[in-house]
């Protein structure tokens, strides 16, 4: 081994293993503190653009499955409604059976049985305006439509995955238009069993209102049952396989990086040794002049 004074290139050997090892070292903090092993672009440029491209998907598809939640929500709201609707008129069709009852019934007794039905026809007009959902009313028709509601829910991560439903509308004046036999009525709202042939007029319109609902009821339940629900599941199994796709990518395994970060530390600690020891060399020099 030679002896130098104005270069000690043993020492510089130590520094660079030193540096090397020390950045090493922090390496293996960094990722062991953020649980990540790509944690900038140098890290691994490909794979943090396929890192990025997935998590901006699996953002998207949490969006999308709380859309669905909503979308869900909504639908059940707007089935709540016409659930007490077709209560409503089950009672209004026993009344007018009862009024129809000529036989039997006083004047009282049919006056009666009209105002249950005025009432319950205001009942209707009622949770027609008041049902909504998020501060969107669902039941009362729209300015393009007035005999229905069009619902459209963005229910994927990307342009176009859409889903629309239509509500009806519910207002008395609207309900069983067209109905066979209507003796003359225009709407459930004109329903009036104070006379025989009203009576009979008015069972005709209640069975086209109870028809309406129940198929507007039957219609939602499929939506949310084979579109909703169905998307929902979907959605949450994409989000879990691409989850687990960025964390293989990303994430740091703490068995390796732990094994990494005691090898670094040990070649550290040894690179440190080590520099001591060569930045102590030029001293025998000083000590071999000094016995001449």
């Amino acid at each position: 081994m030679s002896l130098r004074i104005n270069n000690n290139v043993e020492a510089l050997n130590a520094h660079r293993n030193l540096v090397q090892n020390d950045q090493l070292l922090a390496k293996s903090i960094e990722r062991l503190s953020s649980g990540q092993k790509i944690n900038t672009g140098a890290d691994g440029p490909a794979s943090l653009v396929i890192s990025e491209g997935l998590r901006a998907q699996v953002a998207s598809l949490q969006q999308a499955t709380e859309n669905n939640e909503s979308a869900i929500s909504t639908v059940q709201t707007a089935e709540g409604a016409l659930n007490e609707v077709s209560r409503l008129l089950v009672d209004m069709r026993q009344r007018t059976v009862a009024a129809a009852n000529v036989g039997v019934n006083d004047q009282n007794m049919v006056a009666a049985s009209q105002r249950e039905i005025e009432n319950a026809l205001s009942s209707i007009d009622r949770i027609s305006q008041n049902t909504q959902f998020g501060g969107e009313k669902l039941l009362n028709g729209s300015e393009e439509d007035p005999t229905q509601r069009n619902l459209s829910f963005q229910i994927g991560a990307n342009q176009g995955q859409t889903a629309s439903v239509s509500l009806p509308n519910i207002i008395t004046t609207e309900l069983a238009k067209g109905a066979p036999n209507n003796g003359g009525l225009s709407s459930l709202a004109d329903v009036d069993v104070t006379t025989s042939e009203g009576a009979n007029a008015a069972m005709s319109m209640i069975d086209e209102a109870i028809s309406q609902v129940t198929m507007s009821r039957g219609d939602l339940g499929a939506f949310q049952k084979n579109t909703l629900e169905s998307n929902l599941t979907s959605l949450r199994v994409a989000t879990e396989n691409l989850t687990a796709a960025e964390s293989n990518i990303r994430d740091a395994d703490v068995a390796v990086e732990l094994a990494a970060f005691t090898r670094n530390q040990i070649m550290t600690q040894a690179s440190t040794a080590q520099l001591a020891q060569a930045n102590a060399m030029p001293q025998n020099v000083a000590h071999l002049l000094s016995s001449q």
